[in-house]
């Protein structure tokens, strides 16, 4: 059985409490494949993918062969890739580019159809891996998910059917109000914020982290999440 992580993003260290319950997952260390979230940007895919090694490897997680998916492998030989990995990492960056990647190269169908053991996402890949996110009006209009129009729904790849928000900073009140809100009666929504993670294994979730979910038309603290 597969087991899923969604991580927000680490700014310091992975916890002591996250990196157990990975250390303790990732037991066939063969291969890891990212997936990169800017398929182009080549330099960017690469600094990334170094980002999330470095996650890794600072608690102890090392793998024999290392591979990133973008547009410089074709998609036969990124899915055969896949097919073969140990673990699959989806990175952080702009995550409507990376869903088109997604879908041009399969990559959803393929993953569900491995092998692979453990399925990490970060940011734009932990988004991508939910079952919806959003480009929103409501957030820094620095970010990479922000849009001066109205505030878009995407689905993702539909490994959970639940709904991300990540990189989130309270209070944030026309985000919460406007776009979780009304999806919240679509879908779960669970609401990250930096150095927290979702594990999904079958029907068990483990908090990580400061993490809301929207409950009774507020914004509320999961209070058994594992602290760091």
């Amino acid at each position: 059985m597969k087991v899923y992580y969604y991580f927000d993003w680490f700014n310091e260290e992975i916890s002591k409490e996250i990196a157990r319950a990975l250390c303790g997952d990732v037991v066939d260390r063969k291969s890891i494949v990212f997936i990169g979230a800017e398929p182009k940007e080549a330099a960017f895919n690469d600094e990334q993918s170094k980002i999330a090694k470095g996650w890794l490897g600072s608690i102890g997680i090392g793998f024999e062969e290392y591979h990133l998916l973008d547009y410089r492998i074709s998609k036969e030989d990124g899915l055969s890739l896949i097919c073969k990995a140990s673990a699959v990492f989806f990175l952080g960056g702009f995550a409507v580019a990376q869903r088109d990647f997604l879908a041009e190269y399969e990559i959803g169908k393929a993953v569900k159809e491995s092998g692979v053991n453990v399925v990490m996402g970060v940011s734009a890949g932990a988004m991508n891996m939910s079952g919806k996110w959003i480009r929103s009006r409501f957030i820094n209009p620095h970010s990479r998910r922000y849009t001066a129009g109205e505030t878009q729904v995407f689905a993702g790849l539909g490994f959970h059917g639940f709904m991300l928000e990540p990189h989130f900073e309270a209070p944030n009140d026309d985000l919460v109000e406007n776009d979780l809100m009304p999806l919240s009666k679509e879908v779960d929504v669970y609401v990250a914020c930096y150095e927290s993670a979702i594990r999904v294994k079958g029907d068990e979730m483990t908090f990580f982290g400061e993490i809301y979910r929207i409950v009774d038309g507020k914004l509320a603290l999961i209070d058994d999440a594992i602290k760091g």
